[in-house]
């Protein structure tokens, strides 16, 4: 089809137990535009690709599938540059894993229309109920804020994303920015350890970003095979050593691309990673080397005596920091 506007991106992996959930949030979408749905399997061990052939046989002009045979994740192989792009048609992308869904049949609808009338905006996005594995509500939202539908600057929109605030199942672009970004990555792209995150930078300093407050996807917490999952389980003090660098490193690059404008916000979020990193790495007594003082100063009150008490007594300190982390990521599901 030639006339498609919007491609949706999804990726999927051993999602067998969710996976239609997800594609029948695709297919019952309604629109007054054609649009088609990237799935790509990354030779999933169960019957995710099974069930993913059955709604191409049902909507074989909606449904793209890419069938993975060896799984190209493991092999640190460029999915999204190798296999997705070639394929994306349209003026929009839109985003979804297979473990999460969409719940309204305009959402598609409703984001090219914002954009459309707003041609100062590149990224679209919109409020996300939290779901539990068995899809109950977990009463958590992205993002938790009340924000009013309708533009957000650079500066709020950054400042927003100091807590993870906007979830991949909402995100909507312009496809020529979409290309540019994983064709042209910056550095701070490249840095980053998570996504998600990269891609709330880029966009957000790109432009103001069109935000709509209503619910309209889910995100699926503790799903099998899932990064937050894996990440929580699995996480230990090197790992956790390395995630907060790599963000401090992240955010430093993003600052330096970026030519300072957003110095201020950037600082905070470094002072925060840097704590974190000394706090687990048991060095916390560097904190308070004059090159360093900068980023203490964007310390929080609180933050500051974590860090005096983290140089005192280094092993106590990172546990109780260990424990909290914990208890949040628990109860948020990251």
């Amino acid at each position: 089809m030639n006339d498609i506007i919007v491609t949706v991106v999804c990726l999927a992996y051993n999602h067998g137990k969710y996976i239609r959930r997800a594609l029948d949030g695709f297919v019952n979408q309604k629109t007054d535009f054609n649009y088609q749905v990237i799935v790509h399997d990354d030779a999933s061990p169960d019957n995710t690709a099974e069930i993913i052939a059955e709604y191409v046989e049902k909507y074989p002009d909606i449904i793209k599938p890419i069938y993975q045979t060896e799984n190209q994740y493991s092999k640190k192989e460029g999915i999204i540059n190798s296999f997705i792009l070639p394929m994306i048609q349209g003026r929009y992308v839109a985003l979804c894993e297979g473990d999460d869904y969409w719940t309204d049949k305009k959402k598609l609808q409703k984001q090219v229309d914002a954009l459309e009338a707003n041609s100062d905006c590149y990224f679209c996005v919109h409020k996300v109920s939290e779901v539990y594995e068995n899809e109950n509500n977990t009463g958590y939202f992205y993002p938790s804020l009340d924000i009013e539908t309708g533009l957000i600057q650079p500066n709020d929109f950054l400042n927003y994303c100091k807590v993870y605030p906007f979830h991949t199942s909402c995100y909507f672009f312009r496809v020529q920015e979409y290309l540019e970004y994983h064709r042209n990555s910056p550095e701070f792209v490249k840095l980053c350890p998570v996504g998600d995150e990269a891609y709330l930078l880029y966009f957000g300093q790109l432009g103001n970003v069109y935000y709509i407050n209503e619910e309209m996807s889910c995100y699926r917490r503790g799903a099998e095979s899932s990064w937050s999952k894996n990440h929580h389980y699995n996480i230990t003090s090197e790992n956790s050593i390395r995630h907060q660098e790599k963000m401090y490193h992240t955010i430093v690059a993003f600052d330096k691309y970026t030519n300072y404008v957003f110095h201020a916000i950037c600082l905070e979020r470094e002072s925060k990673y840097f704590a974190r990193a000394m706090i687990l790495s048991c060095q916390a007594k560097d904190y308070f080397k004059p090159e360093y003082k900068e980023l203490f100063r964007k310390l929080s009150i609180k933050r500051k005596l974590f860090v005096f008490i983290a140089a005192l007594f280094p092993m106590r300190a990172k546990r109780m920091y260990v424990k909290r982390t914990s208890i949040i990521k628990h109860k948020h599901g990251i």
